[in-house]
């Protein structure tokens, strides 16, 4: 496929006389043919644009014939989604075990990219409560597209679903697999031609958030800006700002508060808040906590007092529990100490009901030291064979329920100190993306 997408700025430019419409016409042609999804997008808008103005573009012959040719596209674009709908449905419908075997078995009722395209979709939906599913249905759109006319779409379709396998390894910990997965897709857009720029941008943000897993944290900076420059100047605002997010949250790991909160502040500009509301409030909500690990409180507190209304409209139960986690460090930034442990007592308790197990040990060591500080030993001592329990029920990480045994080891003999709580804490948010890292005390 070509290099780049057709976009509004293009298209003005050809309406207003400053591009010739015919050195344009075969390449808008030529990419409105593959399909693609963005640059049907981008005519929609630009036609809206023109009806608003109230005012009929004046259009050489090339452009007209590009206008007709894009609306039959569009229209074969929607019928070829449309027809593998049942097709999909049929697909899914089978037990995981037996459908890539049907797929093999009756290769020509599976096939095309418009199926392929509409797995990819689901597994992003799967993402990231379910990156086995998700897994499975990006391979599923492997197994289509390996049985489908070859074309410079379908290569791209299938390096996309090779990047969203490998960003479901990612969810599971799997690094070093997602790592050659994205590798593999990257080798195989470099030898069927580069790739478009949408691709590769899609690719850049999820080997970002991979590196960033990875404490890569140069490269990762690197891809992840680079994605949002690509989402942004391809004015795809609500990409760009997932792009900056995941970048905030590299910051928020690295302990740099200030540059966490500039940078979710950013990704919230970017956003529309009526149409996007929830990650909107997202992001709101990590400026907020970027604020408070730069320790300017009174600011963060004004930014939750500023959210609470569409958090109210739209805001579903795990988001209250994280807003209350941070109202609590609001809270004790404050010095309100019995304020912060009441924000992040309700905290806890959401993300143990909901067996959200990091979160919660992660607001329990919130508590513990809280509780140092105020010589409750006692409570520090229940919160730590509590999170020991939580993790050996939900048998979901051997190296962080040891690190915990640790924390209750300690607690039990009264030698928890503040250092070693901030120390678990940042090892516990590393762990969650790294199953295979270890705790050591005092390293």
């Amino acid at each position: 496929m070509h290099q780049f997408h057709l976009t509004r700025k293009l298209y003005r430019a050809i309406a207003s006389g400053k591009r010739n419409p015919g050195d344009l016409a075969d390449l808008a042609l030529g990419h409105l043919f593959h399909l693609c999804p963005t640059c049907r997008s981008e005519f929609d808008k630009w036609c809206a644009e023109r009806l608003e103005e109230g005012s009929p573009a004046s259009y050489e012959l090339a452009v007209e014939r590009m206008i007709a040719a894009s609306e039959e596209i569009a229209a074969e674009v929607d019928e070829q989604r449309q027809a593998a709908q049942p097709q999909l449905k049929g697909l899914l419908a089978l037990p995981h075990e037996a459908r890539r075997a049907a797929i093999e078995k009756e290769p020509q009722q599976f096939q095309g990219p418009a199926i392929a395209e509409l797995l990819i979709d689901d597994s992003l939906a799967q993402m990231p409560g379910r990156p086995r599913e998700a897994m499975a249905l990006a391979e599923l759109a492997m197994a289509v597209l390996s049985h489908s006319e070859y074309s410079g779409y379908a290569v791209e379709l299938y390096a996309r679903a090779m990047a969203h396998a490998a960003n479901a390894l990612r969810v599971c910990g799997q690094l070093s697999e997602a790592s050659l997965l994205l590798d593999s897709a990257r080798f195989l857009l470099r030898s069927e031609g580069g790739g478009d720029r949408l691709v590769r941008a899609e690719l850049d943000h999820l080997e970002g958030v991979l590196r960033r897993a990875q404490r890569r944290f140069d490269q990762a900076e690197a891809l992840l800006g680079r994605a949002t420059l690509t989402f942004e100047a391809q004015d795809l605002p609500e990409l760009a700002a997932q792009s900056l997010l995941s970048l905030g949250v590299m910051y928020q790991e690295q302990q740099d508060g200030r540059r966490a909160a500039e940078t979710a502040e950013k990704a919230a500009r970017l956003l529309d808040p009526e149409t996007e509301p929830t990650l909107y409030l997202y992001a709101r909500h990590n400026y907020a906590d970027g604020l408070c690990e730069a320790g300017h409180f009174n600011e963060a507190r004004t930014v939750l007092n500023e959210n609470a209304p569409l958090h109210a409209r739209y805001g579903d139960q795990l988001s209250h529990f994280r807003v209350a986690w941070v109202e609590g460090k609001v809270a004790r930034g404050l010095g309100h100490l019995g304020e912060a442990e009441s924000h992040f007592l309700v905290s806890r308790h959401g993300f143990l009901k909901h067996d959200i197990a990091f979160d919660a040990a992660l607001v329990s060591l919130e508590l513990a030291s809280l509780y140092l500080e105020t010589g409750r030993t006692a409570e520090v001592q229940e919160l730590a064979a509590e999170m020991v329990a939580v993790f050996s029920r939900l048998e979901i990480h051997r190296e962080a329920t040891s690190a915990l045994l640790l924390f209750q080891d300690a607690a039990a003999l009264n030698r928890v100190s503040l250092g070693f709580v901030s120390q678990l804490s940042t090892y516990l948010v590393r762990a969650q993306r790294d199953p295979s890292y270890s705790f050591e005390a005092g390293s």
